[in-house]
């Protein structure tokens, strides 16, 4: 049986406005084991994006405020942590793809300089190995050329090429849990394809743990093991692929 890598326990999240206090995450429970997909799924302002941003700890604070539960992360709970303590774990042990590639990509900085600042700053290594590694992993999400790539700038890449290079930034530490917030949207259904076998095929050679966020049930079809349907902040519906479409 595997591990469970992840417990979400009673996660309650708000946020203080000038109309008052805004119930964002309400009480959602769920698990994650090793080398498992959970899609996290809901309409626009279900609160997907929120609860994946708090497992990160992301949630500025204030507005936000964490106001109950625990994020158990290999059985250490990652609310009471600071910020110096969470920069460890982020990016090393869990990583975030982003929607938008644009933004989540530096445009003034070389490609290879963004994936080896992340291998740099989480591992012991040097700068050359550093640089081997990032070509590898150029390599690894299908990036053709790498070693001319590793030497562009973002606005010299195609969206789907982009998404692969967060990707591959994403994976530069070798994480446990891999957090994706809707990382296809953006892109037209072909690339959305080949991204989606990419984390297929990534997750069966590293056992790599993923939550999915999306509104795409098309996505959920081709890539969960479970899925948890979000709504107005709480978990709704909770089961496998199989249970939640044939059965909802």
């Amino acid at each position: 049986m595997s591990k469970t890598i992840l417990e979400v326990k009673d996660l309650k999240v708000n946020f203080k406005t000038y109309a008052g206090i805004v119930h964002a995450v309400r009480g959602v429970n769920f698990d994650l084991k090793e080398g498992e997909t959970l899609a996290i799924v809901g309409e626009s302002g279900s609160g997907k994006s929120v609860t994946s941003n708090a497992l990160m700890k992301l949630i500025p604070q204030p507005p936000g405020i964490y106001e109950s539960g625990q994020i158990l992360f290999n059985g250490r709970d990652l609310i009471p942590l600071t910020d110096k303590e969470m920069s460890k774990i982020r990016g090393n042990d869990i990583a975030m793809i982003f929607q938008d590639p644009m933004t989540s990509l530096n445009p003034t900085m070389k490609v290879g300089r963004q994936i080896t600042e992340v291998i740099l700053q989480h591992k012991k290594v040097s700068s050359a190995d550093a640089k081997k590694r990032a070509i590898e992993l150029l390599t690894q999400v299908g990036i053709p050329f790498p070693e001319k790539r590793f030497k562009q700038y973002p606005h010299e890449f195609s969206g789907g090429m982009r998404q692969r290079v967060v990707i591959a930034i994403a994976l530069a530490a070798n994480p446990k849990l891999l957090i994706a917030d809707e990382p296809t949207t953006a892109l037209d259904v072909t690339i959305q394809a080949q991204i989606l076998e990419l984390m297929k095929e990534i997750q069966k050679t590293s056992k790599t743990s993923i939550i999915f966020i999306t509104h795409d049930l098309g996505v959920v079809a081709n890539v969960a093991d479970r899925v948890a349907v979000m709504y107005a902040g709480q978990i709704v519906e909770y089961g496998t692929v199989n249970d939640i479409f044939y059965n909802p």
